[in-house]
């Protein structure tokens, strides 16, 4: 039985190519061949030794053009051309599941890629990033023929240190090391994290004074959103023991304010004695 030869074969079948492959014989005993197809058959061709198939826009994703040759002796050998078709998605996007706005340290997070449109699912790659460090790789062993959606979900535990972290994903058709490069990557995801106070400086410090010397108080501490200062921490100690006493703000101004009173009061009791001669 002569062989069926295909040759002009694309390495790489990707929706939406023109291909054209080429089905030839050695024989000299047959009637004719030609290609069975639901795109691009060219139907019976007598007395040829070479048929083509030409599809200007491949997008049959199920195609299985055939080539077939008829013999003078009723035999009818045939060989299938094996189409295996990919396409690159329409889009890849990032975003928070069932989250919006800041998010707070320490608290677990789930980012979201979904991938619009993709074949073959089992040749995807989909990959993870914050900003250029590689954070995870994962792969599909489903063999459908078919474009599809597919989503992969990341969990995060987000730190002060990632407060503007740039979070991506990144999908890819992998083909072989010698195979073309199809990625498509997603805008990047920036987010923001809260996180409580700290102390810049220890938070109880000791300092010698004179009597009379005047001191500067420090109170220095990181937090997003930014920190209020509220309240002062006065700690008296001797040799028998140790108080600690905390007073607010608006504790000290009200205590001034009420020393002030006071000091008006006694004035006008004393102005009131000493008489309208008196120099006070």
């Amino acid at each position: 039985m002569p062989p069926l030869l295909c040759s002009n074969l694309p390495e790489w079948w990707f929706n939406g190519d023109s291909v054209s492959v080429n089905c030839s014989t050695s024989s000299t005993d047959h009637e004719g061949m030609g290609w069975e197809a639901t795109f691009g058959g060219t139907g019976f061709e007598q007395e040829v030794n070479v048929v083509t198939w030409t599809v200007d826009n491949l997008i049959d994703w199920t195609i299985e053009p055939t080539c077939y040759i008829a013999l003078i002796d009723c035999e009818q050998p045939s060989e299938v051309l094996p189409v295996i078709l990919y396409k690159t998605p329409d889009s890849v996007s990032i975003s928070v599941l069932r989250h919006s706005g800041s998010m707070v340290e320490g608290t677990e997070y789930q980012l979201q890629c979904d991938i619009q449109n993709i074949a073959r699912l089992r040749n995807l790659v989909v990959k993870w990033y914050k900003g250029n460090e590689p954070l995870d790789n994962v792969t599909y062993s489903n063999v459908s023929k078919t474009p599809v959606d597919v989503s992969d979900t990341l969990m995060i535990s987000p730190s002060r240190h990632d407060d503007g972290a740039q979070y991506r994903c990144r999908a890819e058709l992998d083909l072989g090391p010698e195979g073309p490069q199809h990625t498509v990557t997603s805008e990047p995801l920036s987010i923001t994290v809260h996180y409580p106070p700290t102390f810049s400086r220890p938070e109880a410090e000791t300092l010698d004074i004179r009597v009379g010397e005047e001191i500067t108080l420090n109170c220095t501490a990181t937090g997003k959103p930014t920190p209020l200062y509220r309240t002062y921490t006065c700690t008296a100690s001797s040799q028998i023991g140790k108080i600690r006493g905390r007073t607010t703000f608006w504790a000290i101004i009200g205590s001034v304010l009420g020393l002030t009173f006071v000091f008006v009061i006694v004035y006008g009791v004393v102005k009131q004695r000493a008489g309208p001669n008196s120099i006070i």
